[in-house]
């Protein structure tokens, strides 16, 4: 997870966001198929200003450099024992009827 925040790090060109991004990430999840990213802040003041409209800007040039030109992404607080986006999409046995 570090690898890919630091890979996210070198194709920032704003220094601001840069070390918005440095400081206040904790977690990149990117689904292959959806081309989403759902990107974790570790609280609401950063969460809000990476999602002001300048910023949004910066983010999205990036990383489109670094996923996918056609990458849709979001930003969501970081919660300590949260369920990883991939995990919710794997049918748990739990969540399965018997036949």
């Amino acid at each position: 997870m570090e690898h890919e925040i630091n890979i996210l790090l070198e194709a920032i060109t704003n220094t601001h966001l840069k070390k918005l991004i440095q400081t206040h990430v904790k977690e990149l999840a990117f689904d292959e198929e959806s081309k989403h990213l759902v990107i974790y802040a570790d609280n609401a003041a950063p969460l809000h200003e990476l999602s002001n409209e300048e910023m949004d800007e910066h983010l999205r040039k990036s990383l489109e450099k670094v996923y996918d030109p056609d990458i849709t992404y979001e930003i969501k607080l970081y919660k300590e024992h949260q369920m990883h986006e991939r995990e919710k999409q794997i049918p748990h046995e739990i969540h399965q009827e018997e036949e």
